[in-house]
């Protein structure tokens, strides 16, 4: 047994090594206790010799690539994280228990979900009292007063709706209506909603859409995906600034691109701005109205459909964020 062998033989994860003929040149005993290897595994194809097929793709794909590559894999009621490890001399596995972490992020999205619903009564009854109160003949000082509160009581019920859109979104409990929507006509309607904004702002706000851009989409998931990064074009741009639209397709995807002339974002704070509750630089962003979900949101929109979505920046330049979606052929 190689010292290598040997360190891995009691580690609290699993170790499977495939030599360069493709066959299992060692195992550890956390692989053994799981079972997930014949009883005579020893010097035979890993694809002849290992129960788990998700496994067995796994490998294959690796061998195949010629490149590391990493996956979740269920093996009973447990949760792995399978991570492949290519190299001139074959492919080593490493197999991670992360059972108890899945269980506490079911938890935690449970837990958002069920008070963001609790939560949406009594705000919606503060509104209407508000409200009541506001239209009453009242003294100038408090109806200022009760202008903020209203104001503040929006910002309360908006991110309570942010939380239960992502939280659905997030279960994989969301069906998609997935409709014929002309792109242009859509951004359109959209920007109407923003017109008031845009001109407060000083923004010009561009439609480079063609009539002809038809995607198949959940259209009231497509809106709100482009309500929130329009909505950040235009909070985060600069007087006499651009927001625009554009739409193209490459390979398998339909692309729609959101571009401003705003402040941009800097490049440290790029891989982290689709996280939840995530803001740029909070110094510059406290005056600036949000939840800090609305990025968060529009990822999980994209991943719904079987997308993806990225963003380029360049500070005092401004940013373009990318949403890829697949054809209609390619939508499971």
């Amino acid at each position: 047994m190689t010292l290598l062998h040997e360190f891995l033989k009691e580690a609290d994860e699993g170790y499977i090594v495939i030599d360069r003929s493709k066959k299992v040149s060692y195992a550890n005993r956390f692989v053994m206790y799981l079972e997930i290897l014949r009883e005579s595994w020893q010097e035979k194809p890993y694809y002849e010799v290992i129960k788990n097929l998700g496994i067995i793709s796994l490998i294959s794909a690796t061998f195949g690539e010629k490149k590391s590559l990493n996956e979740e894999i269920s093996i009973g009621d447990r949760e792995f994280s399978a991570r492949t490890f290519y190299t001139d001399e074959g492919v080593i596995l490493r197999l991670s228990d992360v059972t108890s972490i899945k269980n506490y992020e079911k938890s935690k999205k449970e837990f958002v979900a069920n008070v963001s619903h609790e939560l949406k009564t009594p705000i919606a009854a503060l509104k209407v009292i508000l409200e009541t109160l506001y239209e009453e003949d009242l003294p100038k000082h408090i109806k200022d007063m009760l202008g903020r509160a209203l104001a503040r009581v929006e910002e309360m019920n908006q991110l309570v709706n942010d939380l239960l859109i992502i939280a659905k979104l997030e279960s994989g409990e969301e069906v998609l209506n997935i409709e014929k929507v002309n792109l242009k006509w859509l951004v359109d309607s959209i920007y109407e909603k923003f017109r008031e904004a845009s001109e407060n702002e000083q923004v010009d706000l561009i439609n480079e859409v063609s009539e002809d851009a038809i995607l198949h989409s959940d259209p009231e998931k497509l809106s709100i995906l482009l309500k929130n990064l329009v909505d950040n074009a235009i909070k985060y741009n600069k007087k006499g600034g651009k927001v625009g639209i554009r739409f193209y397709r490459k390979d398998k995807w339909n692309i729609i691109e959101v571009w401003d002339t705003g402040i941009g974002i800097p490049k440290q704070d790029l891989p982290f701005v689709f996280d939840r509750f995530y803001r740029v630089d909070k110094s510059r962003s406290k005056d600036i109205p949000g939840t800090g979900l609305g990025l968060s949101i529009v990822k999980h929109i994209a991943l719904s459909h079987g997308g993806r979505v990225e963003v380029e920046s360049q500070e005092r330049k401004g940013s373009t964020f990318r949403v890829f979606l697949p054809g209609i052929e390619d939508i499971k």
